[in-house]
């Protein structure tokens, strides 16, 4: 599994940077930062956001890359970019979670922020395979999954819903909101620039409710499991409501095309916005905004297929070891159900929930002292 989310992770490189560079969007990226024009909107670029050059010159760019997404005129990439909001939020609080897990402190696994940060820079398709593949080599809780190494802190538990509504939902929320009729248009991009480390505000707010609240919450097993439980209903819901919300509206373009204005008939059609196009194909784009949904596609798919790998690498390896067997027909038609349902970051939130209810079930004490207690009769 590590072999293949270090490829995928490299992929990454082919399918999104250089086929960028092949089909146009790089140029025309460029070429926009150095008109100092907002590409497809006659308003001017904002360059300035710190007064630290290096940085101003990054947050150029990418805004001149998400403004597109969001500005509404691109219907196609718009729809597809809530259903990748969906995806990488649940994503993350995967990765934040198991970097609170006791046994991989002071490992790799341990420092979302990092990775959260180079994958607003460099994808999520290349950073997120990576760590996933790092934290299976690094960690005891991806090897020898135990109760104890898989403890999460329940002050962390109980905050992490709240810390990914204030340092993710509402920086995007932000973000979305219409320029120039709700933000200006250089409001709208100085919000771009705002939601970009978000990885880095749920981190730092995550480890604030720590050390803020731990006095005031118990080694409660019983309250910690729920609060689990809570954790992972709310990254599959995050998931499965925007992967529904995505294929709906696309799908509702076939079944009932008359709800929609004949202009969005085309663009909200599934072969549009699920559309894949190959690095090797030739293609070449028109507008940055055309180029921005074949990246996001790739960053996407490759992204999302690394967190559910990882997902059923922990779900098996757990099983293997405490009940010595994979039941390996249910489980595929398992993964293709939910990843139907809820998208494939949905699923694997499903898994590593499993996972862990298994894990605690079988090694949390309860079911061993029943064991011993019925030996000793």
């Amino acid at each position: 599994m590590r072999a293949v989310l270090f490829s995928l992770s490299a992929s990454a490189l082919y399918a999104i940077f250089y086929f960028s560079y092949a089909n146009g969007l790089h140029e025309l990226g460029h070429k926009a930062v150095a008109s100092g024009k907002l590409p497809g909107v006659n308003a001017p670029l904002r360059t300035v956001y710190t007064g630290f050059e290096p940085v101003d010159r990054l947050l150029a760019l990418l805004t001149t890359f998400f403004y597109p997404a969001l500005d509404g005129q691109n219907a196609t990439l718009l729809l597809h970019s809530i259903g990748f909001s969906g995806t990488f939020g649940a994503a993350w609080m995967l990765i934040v979670l198991e970097s609170w897990r006791k046994g991989n402190s002071g490992t790799v696994a341990a420092y979302p922020a990092i990775f959260g940060l180079a994958a607003q820079v460099f994808t999520f398709a290349f950073a997120t395979p990576l760590l996933c593949a790092l934290q299976l080599g690094c960690s005891v809780t991806a090897s020898r999954p135990h109760a104890e190494n898989i403890r999460v802190p329940r002050a962390v538990l109980a905050a992490l819903p709240a810390v990914f509504v204030v340092g993710f939902m509402v920086p995007t929320q932000f973000m979305v909101l219409p320029a120039p009729a709700v933000l200006t248009v250089d409001l709208k991009q100085i919000a771009i620039a705002l939601w970009q480390p978000w990885p880095a505000y749920v981190s730092i707010l995550t480890t604030a409710a720590y050390y803020l609240l731990s006095p005031f919450y118990s080694n409660n097993k019983r309250a910690a499991k729920s609060a689990l439980r809570w954790v992972y209903a709310f990254a599959f819901g995050h998931a499965a409501l925007a992967h529904l919300v995505t294929w709906i509206v696309s799908l509702t373009t076939i079944v009932a095309p008359a709800l929609f204005d004949a202009r969005f008939v085309d663009a909200l059609h599934p072969s549009k916005v699920f559309s894949v196009p190959l690095p090797w194909s030739g293609l070449k784009i028109d507008t940055v905004s055309d180029g921005v949904h074949v990246f996001l596609r790739w960053d996407y798919m490759i992204g999302s297929a690394g967190v559910l790998i990882w997902a059923i690498s922990l779900y098996t390896v757990a099983h293997k070891q405490i009940l010595s067997t994979v039941a390996w027909p249910s489980l595929l038609l398992k993964i293709v159900l939910l990843a139907v349902v809820a998208g494939p970051t949905g699923a694997a939130v499903e898994l590593i929930w499993e996972r862990d209810e298994l894990v605690f079930n079988e090694t949390g004490g309860n079911k061993q002292q029943v064991t011993k207690g019925k030996k000793s009769s």
